[in-house]
């Protein structure tokens, strides 16, 4: 089968993991259509911390360079107790010349960098559509969107997030998010001129840090046990923060008053997909949360995201055969993603107290060398 089987792909999703393959497949010879069920383009969150592997996949794209103009580049971490005594620093070279350990950058500007390329690269964009059918062949993939427009696929890639619709519809809503017990407060600030690497402080039952995210900001988290009163309208966001921060010393300490009525703080609870393979439907592909959505604890959710589509678009480009590509994304991708996935939880278990049989250190170590490996 020639590169003609994948003229036509639909790209369902807007956030990163869809604008990425929309750049990919385009650089792969294909005609792109993205749609994004959101009448703007999706701009929450704070900051993203971009790995070396996310770094050397963007690269592939053609829009590293960019996010280390738009970001801050540093070369590790510093972890801590509580009140901020050093237990061990960590730091590391780039994973290819040029390109640093980690770079921080706010997610708005990440997105925005991601769009710019994509609108570049030729990919047609559509604001405020959805698919609401589709129906698979062996001539294709044929769907209907909500305003009535049908068109045929060769090739559809899921990257609707961890409430995949599409995930739900092709797998009968087999794979739900599950809580994992914990959840991250996140809030953007001034930086420290003296703040030039991340900072992990590990408490008895939450975890603070701090990332770089460009020459004037940082950004705050906080992983503590869920929250559940916050989702039900607790008290006000700042102070339930400030509360939780009052076991930190170092750096937290010499921040807390910056947190205000006004600050502009985001809490989520943290959920895991854990999808079994396989993550495609014959010829629609899942891809990032949609398929492997984890928890945030080695930052790795959207380099492994960006990660899969940079494989898919290699196979489009090598012209496998439809009926192949599903098993050929799997066997690439499925190994390290999730053994990425397994240690990102498998750290959320360690701070909650659940598994004393695993060292935190040593977790982290071993899963940073194996996302260092080529993909």
């Amino acid at each position: 089968m020639n590169q003609e089987a994948y003229k036509e792909v639909l790209v369902v999703g807007g956030g990163i993991a869809g604008l990425a393959a929309a750049i990919g497949l385009r650089q792969a010879g294909c005609h792109v259509d993205l749609v994004e069920i959101l009448p703007e383009w999706p701009r929450s969150g704070v900051g993203i911390i971009q790995p070396g592997n996310a770094l050397r996949a963007l690269a592939s794209l053609g829009v590293a360079q960019a996010c280390l103009d738009a970001g801050f580049a540093y070369s590790g971490y510093s972890y801590c107790t509580a009140d901020g005594t050093l237990l061990h620093a960590s730091s590391g070279n780039g994973p290819a010349e040029g390109l640093p350990p980690y770079n921080g950058i706010v997610r708005g500007q990440l997105l925005e960098i991601l769009q710019n390329a994509a609108n570049n690269a030729g990919a047609n964009l559509r604001l405020g559509s959805s698919v609401v059918e589709l129906a698979q062949s062996p001539e294709g993939v044929d769907v209907v969107f909500a305003d009535g427009r049908r068109a045929r696929y060769d090739l559809v890639v899921a990257a609707e997030g961890i409430y995949s619709p599409l995930r739900d519809q092709l797998f009968r809503r087999q794979y739900q998010p599950v809580p994992t017990g914990q959840g991250v407060w996140r809030l953007t600030m001034p930086r420290p001129a003296d703040m030039t690497q991340g900072i992990m402080m590990v408490g008895e039952t939450s975890k603070a840090g701090f990332v770089p995210l460009s020459a004037d900001l940082m950004y705050l988290l906080l992983v503590t046990r869920d929250v559940p009163e916050i989702h039900r309208g607790g008290g006000p966001l700042h102070l339930e923060l400030l509360e939780r921060l009052t076991g930190f010393g170092g750096m937290v300490a010499r921040i807390r008053e910056s947190v205000t009525p006004t600050s502009e703080i985001v809490y989520r609870p943290l959920e895991v997909v854990r999808m079994p393979p396989p993550w495609f439907d014959r010829r629609v592909i899942f891809v990032g949360d949609a398929a492997h959505a984890s928890t945030p604890h080695l930052g790795q959710g959207a380099a492994m995201a960006i990660e899969d589509v940079v494989v898919l678009a290699q196979l489009v480009q090598s012209q496998i055969p439809a009926s192949d590509i599903g098993a050929a994304y799997m066997a690439r991708r499925f190994p390290r993603a999730s053994e990425i996935q397994s240690a990102s939880i498998a750290i959320g278990e360690i701070e909650l107290g659940r598994r004393p049989d695993l060292n935190l250190l040593e977790v982290l170590t071993k899963a940073r060398e194996f996302a260092a490996q080529p993909i």
